[in-house]
């Protein structure tokens, strides 16, 4: 993360945690992922009339993971190429079914969690985002460290040990 706050923010957790830790008392810090830094210059907006958004319900997910989530009319595999045309070298796109059988979600998908994932799960590679173009969108542009696709970086999670944990 290069942005001046994010890195202030980052050694003011660091000044804390040089402090020492009493005797007897273990210290875990975590987060739940990594982020990376997505510059305004690396955005794929997907605005209106978008031949991506035909067959289109809705999207969720973050915008470096979306889950395209279609309707009951549209043919998933027609869909995910369509987005595979259109952001040849700016994503990985899959149908829910590929991502599935890849072991993207782990293991073992239970069909209550796969009830919840996209019909399409599109992966921005590198530091892209990729968004609807829709006003709370819109708000999600301004921020710069992003996470959720499949980079070193946000699939790693911290883990620091200290005192008793150390």
């Amino acid at each position: 993360m290069d942005s001046p706050r994010w890195i202030a923010a980052l050694e003011t957790i660091d000044a804390a945690l040089s402090q020492r830790v009493p005797a007897g008392v273990g210290v875990l810090v975590t987060s739940d992922h990594g982020m990376i830094d997505v510059p305004a210059h690396r955005h794929t907006i997907l605005m209106q009339g978008d031949a991506c958004l035909d067959g289109v319900r809705h999207i969720g997910g973050e915008p470096r993971m979306l889950h395209v989530y279609l309707e009951s009319d549209a043919a998933p595999a027609d869909v995910a190429q369509r987005w595979l045309s259109s952001l040849s070298g700016v994503a990985e796109v899959a149908t829910k079914a590929e991502a599935v059988a890849a072991g993207l979600f782990g293991p073992v998908v239970t069909e209550e969690a796969a009830a919840r994932l996209g019909d399409i799960i599109v992966a921005a590679r590198g530091n892209r985002a990729i968004y609807d173009g829709t006003a709370e969108d819109q708000r999600a542009q301004g921020m710069i460290g992003q996470h959720g696709s499949l980079t070193p970086e946000e699939r790693q999670v911290p883990l620091i040990r200290l005192g008793a944990f150390g």
